[in-house]
Parts: C-alpha cells; sequence; structure tokens
C-alpha cells in the first residue's frame, strides 16, 4: 500500500522567473518540503535537464510519468527535477493538465521555467490542485540592498543601509553574487560585529565609476598629485574605463551643482552627503562646495564638451585632456 503524501509536499510545484539564485533556493524548499531530512536523494530524485535531447538522458514524458506512478524504494517520495523546462511544458502541457488533475500519491513533479504565465490552463489546474507556483523575479537596487542588510543579519553581522548600497552599487543586480560577498565580508570581518564600509571597499574593491569619482574628488579638493596617481591607476587596471571618463567627471559635476543648490535652500551638508554617496564624508563635500563654485562647474561642464569635440574631431587625445581638465579644476 503506498504511503500518504508527506505533509506540506504538494504533487507538481513549477519555480519560474529570471533570478536564478532565488530559483536555487525555492528548489531546495521544496526538496525540503517533499522529503524527510534523512532521505537518500540519489533514491529519492530524479533530475533532467530539458535543454538535453532524450537520446542525451532529456526527459521523455512518458519517462517522467512512469516514474512519479513508480512506488519509491527505500523512501517516502520520489522527485522528479524538470530544469530548463519551458519547452517541456509547452510541449506536453494538456498532458501535464491530465496529470495534476489526478497525481500521484508518493510522487512531486518539480518543473523549473523562466515563464509560467497565469493565463496558462496548467497554471489554473495546478492551483486547483494544490500545485505550488514560485515566482522569482530580479531585485531593484534598493530591494537588494534590503536583501544584503537581511542576509548580513543571518549571518550575525549588522550591515548599515548605506554600506549595502555601495555594496550593490560595486557588485551589480545578481543577488546570488551579492549573497556570496556578504558571505566572504562576514569571515573577513570575524569577531567584529558590523561589516563596515572599509571591509567592503577592501575586499570588493571598487567599480569603475567609483575609481573615477575617486579622481574627480581628489581634484575638486585640490590635490592635484593624487588625482594624477588615481587618474593613472584607472587607466592601468582597466583600459576602457576612458571612455567613460568624460561622462563620470561631468555627472559628477552635475551632482555637485545639485548639492550646491540644496544648500542654497537651506539643506544641511551632511544630511546631503549620503545621497550623493559620500558615507560619513560630510565635511569634505563641504571643502568641495567651497572650492568649486556654481559658476566654476558650470565652466567644466562646458570644457568637458569642448574636449569631448576635440577628441572627436582627432585634435587632442583624451588622456591628456582629461589630465588637463583634472589639474586646473585642482588649482
Amino acid at each position: 500500500m503506498a504511503k500518504s503524501a508527506r505533509r506540506g509536499a504538494p504533487p507538481a510545484v513549477v519555480i519560474f522567473g529570471d533570478e536564478e539564485y532565488q530559483k536555487a533556493l525555492a528548489l531546495e524548499a521544496a526538496l525540503g518540503d517533499a522529503l524527510p531530512p534523512d532521505a537518500d536523494r540519489g533514491l529519492a530524485v530524479c533530475d533532467f535537464d530539458a535543454t538535453m535531447s532524450e537520446d542525451a538522458g532529456g526527459p521523455t514524458l512518458a519517462g517522467v510519468l512512469t516514474d512519479l506512478n513508480t512506488l519509491p524504494f527505500l523512501t517516502e517520495r520520489r522527485v522528479i527535477i524538470i530544469r530548463d523546462a519551458d519547452k517541456f511544458i509547452s510541449a506536453h502541457r494538456e498532458k501535464l493538465e491530465n496529470y495534476v488533475r489526478a497525481p500521484s500519491a508518493t510522487g512531486t513533479l518539480i518543473l523549473v521555467c523562466r515563464s509560467f504565465p497565469r493565463t496558462l490552463r496548467l497554471y489554473k489546474a495546478l492551483d486547483a490542485a494544490g500545485g505550488r507556483m514560485v515566482e522569482c523575479k530580479k531585485l531593484n537596487a534598493r530591494a537588494l540592498a534590503e536583501f544584503a542588510v537581511e542576509h548580513a543579519r543571518g549571518l550575525g553581522k549588522k550591515l548599515s543601509p548605506g554600506v549595502a548600497g555601495r555594496l550593490v552599487d560595486r557588485i551589480g543586480t545578481e543577488q546570488g553574487q551579492l549573497a556570496a560577498e556578504i558571505e566572504k565580508l562576514a569571515l573577513y570581518s570575524a569577531a567584529r560585529p558590523e561589516i563596515t564600509d572599509a571591509d567592503v571597499t577592501e575586499l570588493v574593491g571598487m567599480s569603475r565609476e567609483e575609481r573615477i569619482f575617486a579622481v574627480m574628488d581628489a581634484a575638486a579638493l585640490g590635490r592635484p598629485a593624487e588625482a594624477l596617481r588615481l587618474w593613472q591607476q584607472v587607466l592601468r587596471s582597466d583600459p576602457a574605463a576612458i571612455y567613460k571618463a568624460m561622462g563620470g567627471m561631468a555627472f559628477m559635476a552635475r551632482r555637485w551643482l545639485g548639492a550646491a543648490q540644496a544648500v542654497r535652500n537651506g539643506e544641511s551638508v551632511h544630511a546631503i552627503a549620503p545621497r550623493l554617496g559620500m558615507y560619513g564624508r560630510g565635511q569634505e563635500l563641504e571643502q568641495i562646495l567651497r572650492r568649486q563654485s556654481p559658476a566654476r562647474l558650470a565652466w567644466l561642464l562646458a570644457e568637458l564638451g569642448d574636449l569631448d569635440w576635440q577628441v572627436k574631431s582627432g585634435l587632442r587625445s583624451m588622456e591628456m585632456g582629461v589630465e588637463a581638465l583634472l589639474l586646473r579644476l585642482a588649482v
């Protein structure tokens, strides 16, 4: 006699979306619901890659249904996973609908795919049969920063929203990579309770944009030698950065103009600094705004436009033109 279905184990699960990290977590959760902790997954789980042909070991509908309906050996349930299942679902949608209306009492089907619209009859059939649909969508920058704070907390570490935002800027939008970096930072910070901005800089490094911003900060603060040294480091470590340099410089000039206007409107420099990514650097921003007046920043934007024209006309090299502007900005 077949054993009753494990509590919490639906007859089928569809995990879909464009965020692979979330899909991996959802798959592990589905396996945890379907199987007891001590289950031998080598016996209980069949894992298929639907991008492979049937001859190469890819899934067949007949084989999948047979596996689902075969009594499991030395385990409570049998779980069939089909990865990259979009084409498999499209090819066998009607028969999959029929299966979920009368599923195996001892089998769980897990389909992992990119798209699974609510309008599909299969979606509705799964919903009616007690199936589970798990959508895994990429997070925006704000949600990623919130995720970073929570992931660090789960590792016993404090991560401030500001530092989390900087980490997202450096890592990018891949949630799995962000999680891995936070785990490395948690180990790196050792017994300290908090992951700091210095930890992020030391372990993760700086993005191309942040390197250019550091060059601009040094020049605007009146440190020409430091600005040129940092500029040469940018060119050595990332030759392609030269093509983004003028855009980054213009971006910084406009941010400083916006900050100057905010100060004139009565805002505190220390309140403005975090919005510019200058966490804990309110005094530096105050020095920059004192040295670089709105008129001077407008001059810089005009000079950048002129340099862009000269470079495109072949009259001047971008590298030398940027160096000259940095020196003039630092005076």
